[in-house]
């Protein structure tokens, strides 16, 4: 029976292959955008769920509250942080401690390589399910200069020979021994990483001053904890949340600040976190709502052009319905049979979406920074997505449809009452309309987005971003840290350099934030949070920054460059000063002693980040010490010569390091990608949607010429013209659009309101670019329509009559 149902839908299907072909088109745009996100969204809720402990590990995180600072959490916390919950918590069984250790690179062949190197204590192995092929877990990072490393970096430098017992080496002349070799790390782990040495490396060779019990305000640590079976959470976490006040109260309140340490369950991590990760990647559940709600509305416009089409043509399949009936069929084997031709449909249509989807990967990769491949859909927990899919939309538009058609009593169908019911064309009607709000709202918030970016791209940032080339020497400056001045004065004496400066900060890359500061004669609650910039006596020329009051730094005022602090407009308004005169000879204290020193100069603000965010207090103070960044403003004509010649005076001065360089215009617009991605995902699916409505458009017109053409010949032979007929056929579906336009507009205008407010500077939402919007609606509306309505105008009136 079942056999001979799709028999059946097979040659119905071929017997419309206009109708077919529309349907088939549709569906597969629709099941294109549908296996991709089921691609997406199974990678995205599958991050680390491999590992057996996941209910009981959290990541412990520091939150600062304080009404005078920017306030905020950091992934990092204090040192004695984890060593309090280790000792004073019951509850917990074991904590981590690590940080990056990025900044020893691998001596190899004559070469310094930069790996994905951290520090971790042993308790990494007891907590995360990282197997090894190599080694001993329980042991492999207790001893000081033990490094595991990773299958694909045990044959990149030990090929074709066991890594276990080898020696590496690192930042020139330490020797760390390979204790194991673990496999590597799933793509699906927001730890991402090729080598990890043990911490008692750290405190006993990179910072032997490091002391587990005190350390609260070096906020540098990064802790995860695994609490004990049956653990109550929320006790637990209410009961430690408190650490810093406890151990570090006085220190808080002179920093005018209070501190909080907050657990996050690695189970939502990767998808929920707001803060940065050091070992990883973080997801975005916001991100991944929007793309699968977007995806959702591609899929059921798809099977609206289904249900439109079949209803639509459904006085052609009466008689079919009719004789089954009358023969005996019953109406649950007809919604089974058309069903049959929905799944046919679906599935047919499935093909060719995997195909477009195919197409599609490398715009999908690049918009969502993946690299999944063919194969990738080809994965059990995938295969399962997509048969799922093909169910739903199955149902989706096939079962309406079947309702319908066999629902039909034969009587009623030989008096054709179908084709004229105002239920069936009321509906239609609606679906239509549905269909371009989602298209029209999706074309408007493209526009939306799109105004946001070129507005933040537009705006004067308060510097001069161009023409200025940046080396990153954060390694080779700690390797050969006498050389930072001469390779400085030898930048300068290129003839294509205009201005060097050495910074650790530039706009796109901040200096360092939250530290706590206190104008002079207060402390407390007068701390104001700020970001330390260490720059040189040559960071406002080069920058091009407006000084408003005193002067920058010179080398003809040697004082100042020991105790003078350059601030912005910002930071003046935060410490309490009315004006930038009035800043000026003011001391600033800070219990780190960064920034601290006296008030020579006032900059204009400018933003240091792009322009989603506020201005915030900065401070700058002479410190090249601190310094890692060369900044090089150019000639503009002179950008191959100059990495050339900066490229040679690199390798003399800093010999087997990396020259790694960047633009400063192109690095500051990184800022945006975010805005970026939107609108490209955005104006993807706008696409795709309006594709969907236009092909679902043409066939409805398709079938009402059809119905109406005795109607077309008799008008022409009472003399109507062709514009006036293809006006008739036209003017109920611009009225459709124009209905739809109307619904979706007070729709994007709430929606981008609520995406605009999180934008410290925002454009305003124009009302062009809801012009522009159903002048697009209706053009495409018109282009489409008119291909049928013209032709059927056009037509001779004695064939029309004819017409049967």
């Amino acid at each position: 029976m079942l056999l001979n149902y799709f028999k059946i839908a097979f040659r119905s299907l071929l017997k419309f292959k206009g109708y077919t072909a529309i349907n088939l088109l549709g569906l597969a745009l629709g099941l294109m955008a549908g296996v991709l996100i089921v691609l997406y969204v199974l990678d995205e809720v599958s991050y680390d769920k491999f590992h057996s402990k996941l209910d009981r590990i959290y990541r412990v995180e520091t939150e600062f509250l304080s009404s005078n600072s920017n306030g905020g959490s950091m992934e990092t916390n204090g040192w004695g942080v984890g060593s309090t919950l280790r000792k004073d918590y019951p509850e917990v069984e074991s904590v981590l401690y690590s940080r990056s250790a990025s900044f020893l690179m691998v001596n190899y062949e004559g070469k310094r390589i930069r790996e994905r190197v951290h520090f971790a204590s042993p308790e990494f192995f007891q907590i995360f399910t990282f197997p090894l092929v190599e080694g001993n877990a329980e042991k492999a990072l207790d001893e000081p200069n033990s490094v595991v490393i990773t299958e694909s970096m045990a044959r990149k430098y030990f090929a074709g020979q066991s890594a276990l017992n080898k020696t590496l080496t690192f930042a020139d002349t330490m020797q760390f021994v390979v204790t194991a070799v673990m496999k590597d790390i799933p793509a699906n782990s927001h730890i991402q990483l090729d080598m990890l040495m043990s911490f008692s490396t750290f405190t006993s060779s990179i910072q032997p001053e490091f002391d587990y019990n005190n350390g609260w305000g070096n906020i540098n640590m990064r802790n995860y904890v695994l609490l004990k079976d049956g653990v109550d959470v929320e006790n637990f976490i209410s009961k430690a949340r408190g650490i810093y006040r406890n151990h570090a109260g006085e220190m808080l309140k002179e920093w005018g600040v209070d501190a909080n340490v907050v657990f996050v369950p690695l189970s939502r991590l990767y998808l929920y976190s707001k803060n940065s990760n050091g070992l990883g990647p973080l997801g975005s559940i916001d991100r991944l709502y929007l793309m699968s709600g977007i995806a959702v509305f591609v899929i059921i416009l798809a099977c609206i052009n289904f249900v439109n089409l079949t209803t639509a043509r459904s006085v052609y399949r009466a008689k079919e319905v009719g004789l089954r009936k009358v023969v005996g069929s019953t109406r649950q084997a007809l919604v089974r049979q058309f069903l049959s031709e929905s799944f046919v449909l679906t599935l047919s249509a499935l093909v060719i979406g995997v195909a477009f989807a195919g197409l599609m990967l490398p715009l999908f990769n690049q918009i969502l920074a993946k690299s999944y491949t063919i194969a990738s859909l080809l994965q059990p927990k995938v295969l399962a997505g997509i048969v799922i899919l093909i169910a739903a939309v199955t149902v989706l538009s096939g079962y309406y449809p079947a309702l319908v058609l066999s629902g039909m009593r034969p009587v009623e169908v030989l008096k054709g009452k179908m084709q004229n019911s105002s239920r069936g064309i009321q509906l239609r009607r609606a679906l239509v309309v549905f269909q371009f709000v989602i298209s029209v709202s999706l074309v408007l918030g493209t526009l939306i987005v799109i105004n946001q970016l070129d507005y933040m791209q537009k705006q004067e940032l308060g510097f001069a971003k161009d023409e200025i080339f940046v080396i990153n020497a954060a390694r080779a400056r700690s390797a050969n840290p006498n050389g930072y001045e001469t390779f400085r004065n030898e930048l300068k004496s290129l003839a294509m350099v205009n201005d060097v400066t050495f910074t650790n900060s530039l706009p796109g890359n901040p200096g360092w934030i939250g530290q706590v500061a206190y104008p002079e004669g207060k402390s407390g609650d007068d701390a104001v949070s700020v970001e330390y910039m260490a720059i040189d006596d040559q960071y406002v020329k080069t920058m091009g920054l407006e000084i408003l009051a005193g002067n920058d730094f010179s080398q003809d005022r040697k004082a100042q460059l020991q105790d003078g602090l350059i601030l912005n407009e910002t930071a003046v308004s935060m410490f309490g000063w009315s004006s930038p005169e009035e800043a000026i000879g003011k001391k600033i204290t800070s219990p780190s002693g960064y920034p601290a020193g006296e008030v020579i100069g006032v900059v204009k603000d400018y933003h240091q980040f792009g322009l989603q965010q506020k201005i915030g207090p900065m401070a700058m103070d002479f410190n090249p010490g601190n310094s890692f960044m060369y900044a090089i403003r150019y000639k503009a004509a002179d950008t191959q010569e100059l990495i050339a010649a900066v490229n040679s005076l690199w390798q003399k001065t800093f010999p087997g390091y990396d020259f790694n360089y960047f633009f400063m215009d192109q690095d500051f617009e990184r800022q945006y990608q975010g805005e970026q991605r939107l609108a490209t995902v955005f104006g993807l699916f706008s696409l795709i949607t309006i594709l969907i409505a236009v092909i679902g458009l043409l066939g409805l017109v398709s079938f009402m010429v059809a119905a109406r053409t005795k109607e077309i010949g008799v008008r022409k032979v009472l003399g109507a013209d062709v514009l006036s007929i293809t006006t008739l056929l036209s003017k109920e579906f611009v009225i459709l659009v124009v209905i739809a336009n109307a619904i979706a507009f007070p729709l994007a205008w709430y929606f981008a309101n609520e995406w605009l407010t999180s934008f410290a500077n925002r454009a305003p939402l124009n009302p062009i670019l809801f012009v522009v919007t159903i002048a697009i609606a209706l053009a495409v509306t018109i282009v489409t329509i008119s291909f049928q309505t013209v032709k059927a105008a056009m037509t001779d009136p004695v064939k029309s009559l004819r017409y049967e």
